[in-house]
């Protein structure tokens, strides 16, 4: 199976599903993020990639969502949105967690290694060698 994907380009990175349980504030430093945010690229905005998995387009705006979502998904058993949310110490719960809203079809074991390596392969083809926390998005269909 060809891993399918794509990118856009949307006002701000914050769009992605797994951007505000990723990237987390630094104190006492307004816009400062860890891992760093993703860069806005000039008349563009943020690139964002979309991978399609079956019916279910998966959206990420950095290399650290991609990390952080096959870290989280080849964990055996798989962590509850609670476990996870908690990490995250804010007034948002487990039912706005990104892994409580990702469709139940693939979080089943077999399915979640399939998808497992479809993103590791998508990300070592879209990470810019040579700044590993950016895609490199000009080499690959824009949608």
């Amino acid at each position: 199976m060809s891993p399918v994907f794509h990118f856009s380009f949307e006002s701000h990175w914050r769009s992605a599903p797994l951007a505000y349980w990723v990237h987390l504030p630094v104190a006492g430093q307004p816009d400062s993020f860890l891992p760093a945010a993703p860069p806005c690229i000039l008349h563009r905005g943020y690139a964002v990639l979309h991978v399609e998995f079956e019916q279910f387009d998966l959206v990420f705006s950095a290399p650290a969502q991609l990390d952080h979502f096959i870290a989280v998904l080849s964990t055996k058993p798989l962590p509850t949105s609670g476990q996870l949310s908690a990490l995250r110490k804010a007034p948002i719960g487990p039912n706005g967690h990104w892994l409580s809203r990702l469709p139940a079809a693939l979080k089943a074991p077999r399915k979640r290694g399939r998808l497992v390596r479809l993103i590791s392969e998508i990300r070592s083809l879209v990470v810019d060698k040579e700044k590993p926390d950016r895609f490199d998005w000009k080499n690959h269909d824009i949608a």
